[in-house]
């Protein structure tokens, strides 16, 4: 099988071809045209006229969307095969500004939808094309008081490019270049942070040092950009509340179409079930023979494993029959995606750590990626991204708003993906060493969702309190950090990692905040559909592909309400979960 790269000519050829720089020119001329329209919006009174102009302004100003999201997935991708590739950063702020511009164009409309009386805004509603922006409109509408005046709403998307979305940027680049020492080589951190996975322990040890190193010596930018983002964040919630001041959950749990009382009977339910994630890493210790467990093994292979590496081949081959086990369709995309080239896992020279799946607005195209280097742990990842983009396929030939979905109900396809894979594997599994191997699996997930996500969570929670209270430097960071961590873990670990904050990249998402509990949302709300899955049988595919296509266009509680009957905000649901990551961490100790 030949190596998995992006082919994305057909997007553009390169981030400086013609193609591109004819897109650009339309995009503009598209702008121009637009301002006329605008222009009439607030003297067209009759109704019929009104949603003429609505909607010739939303099908232009799609187009130029198109383009501005591609050229930004673009050049993100690019950038994170290599950091350092200088054209694909010039066109990843092309097309942010042109985004922008677009925004800060057509903000009277925007404040036209969220101001306009209920009586006019139905009648307007009747109208198909307009309706697809239903659920948009109508969440908007929920933060009325919220909303300054016109200038000031476009001096606010003017200034997010060069402002609020380039400190994100910063450290995107930060991690490009960041070059660890491990035992004397210098690598990059994608390569670093495979090594954490090593089974010999010293390794991992150097490994976890010489990162910890690296980030140490970057630690006084993370925290400016720390410090730029939540700041931005917080005066722009001051000069928002002037009638009610929202903090920054409340943003959060809008931007993630999920209440406010949902996520503290998540959260609550967390905390009460910790204990389940400190006994998978006391049981992980134990198997390992390790008297002080520290965060270097946090993700170590279980001991006595088959040193042999899955090849791409082969984890692509697991991944694909897993998904057609449950819906064959899904498992065709699995070959789709590899066929097309829409995978990239080949280790590059200054390339990004981590993994993720994006798309392309049109044509409607998911890409995913990832560094993949034969462990098991490779594959879950795998299969955790392809659940993404099984996602975003079923989403295609939805209207943009609809393809949209939020962070809050992003990671329900992957993690149920990865337990699809993970059950596969379980039940192929012929010895105790192989099932005590992927009992391993869930057992790190456990610890990983029921400590590690909620500790990033209390961090934050600390940290935009700080903030409130001037600059938080970066000894102040590895306090809160190393207290989150603390509280969560408790004496499972030996030490805490104090530089969390710095390593992990969520934390500097200038879009959003709080890009921490939807993780742990998409964890159990997956085991719960997985539980209506065994119940439903031959019918629950139809039902959960209804489900993840009306992810866009409903809020988290009115879409369980609708596709399950049950209500999130109530434990029960949780609980239920719950039960099933005991019965995984039970199974752990057992094998071990």
């Amino acid at each position: 099988m030949t190596p998995l790269i992006w082919q994305d000519d057909h997007i553009f050829a390169a981030p400086d071809c013609p193609a591109v720089e004819a897109g650009f020119h339309h995009a503009q001329q598209i702008l121009s045209s637009l301002k006329p329209l605008l222009d009439e919006l607030p003297t067209t009174r009759d109704t019929n006229a009104l949603r003429h102009l609505l909607r010739t302004i939303r099908r232009q100003a799609e187009e130029v969307t198109r383009l501005a999201w591609n050229a930004q997935t673009y050049g993100y991708n690019r950038l994170s095969r290599n950091g350092r590739d200088e054209p694909a950063k010039v066109l990843l702020s092309r097309g942010q500004q042109l985004q922008a511009s677009l925004a800060q164009l057509i903000k009277p409309v925007t404040l036209f939808w969220i101001n306009v009386p209920e009586a006019q805004l139905r009648l307007l509603l009747q109208d198909p094309e307009l309706f697809e922006l239903a659920y948009d409109i109508r969440h908007a509408r929920r933060l009325r008081d919220q909303r300054l005046s016109l200038a000031s709403e476009q001096l606010i998307e003017g200034l997010a490019v060069d402002g609020l979305q380039a400190w994100g940027d910063l450290y995107d680049s930060l991690v490009g270049r960041l070059s660890p020492r491990v035992e004397g080589e210098i690598m990059g951190l994608a390569q670093a942070d495979n090594l954490l996975s090593h089974p010999d322990r010293a390794r991992r040890a150097h490994a976890w040092h010489g990162i910890q190193a690296a980030w140490a010596a970057e630690q006084e930018t993370v925290a400016a950009i720390l410090n730029a983002i939540n700041g931005w964040r917080n005066e722009l919630a001051t000069q928002r509340g002037k009638e009610r001041l929202l903090d920054a959950l409340d943003v959060s749990c809008h931007q993630g179409h999920l209440e406010r009382c949902t996520l503290e009977t998540l959260m609550g339910e967390a905390d009460a079930h910790k204990e389940l994630g400190r006994r998978a890493l006391r049981a992980m210790a134990s198997a390992q023979g390790i008297d002080d467990f520290a965060p270097w093994d946090l993700y170590a292979p279980p001991p006595a494993t088959s040193s042999v590496a899955i090849s791409l081949a082969e984890a692509l081959r697991l991944v694909a029959e897993a998904f057609e086990n449950f819906d064959p369709e899904m498992g065709a995309f699995v070959r789709l995606m590899a066929e097309r080239g829409w995978i990239d896992a080949n280790p590059s020279e200054n390339r990004r750590s981590g993994a993720y799946c994006t798309e392309y607005a049109h044509p409607a195209e998911p890409r995913v990626f990832m560094t993949f280097e034969g462990t098991l742990d490779n594959v879950i990842t795998l299969a955790h991204e392809l659940g993404h983009a099984w996602h975003s396929w079923l989403l295609r030939e939805l209207p943009l708003e609809q393809r949209d979905y939020p962070m809050t109900l992003a990671e329900t396809a992957s993690l149920f993906a990865e337990t699809l894979v993970r059950e596969a594997l379980l039940a192929r599994m012929e010895t105790r060493e192989q099932r005590r191997d992927i009992a391993w699996m869930d057992g790190e997930r456990a610890a990983s969702m029921l400590l590690d996500i909620p500790s990033r969570f209390a961090f934050e929670r600390a940290l935009v309190a700080a903030r409130g209270e001037g600059y938080v430097g970066a000894s102040q960071l590895r306090v809160i950090m190393k207290s989150a961590k603390e509280q969560w873990y408790g004496d499972s670990l030996c030490q805490y990692d104090e530089l969390f904050w710095a390593n992990k990249g969520h934390f500097s998402i200038a879009e959003f905040g709080f890009y921490n509990y939807p993780y742990l949302f998409g964890y159990l709300f997956s085991l719960g559909l997985h539980a209506q899955k065994e119940r439903a049988g031959g019918d629950f595919v139809e039902a959960y592909r209804a489900l993840l296509t009306d992810t866009g266009r409903m809020s988290a509680e009115d879409l369980v309400e609708k596709h399950l009957g049950i209500d999130i905000r109530e434990p029960a649901f949780w609980q239920e979960s719950l039960r099933q990551v005991e019965e995984a961490v039970s199974r752990l100790e057992r094998l071990v």
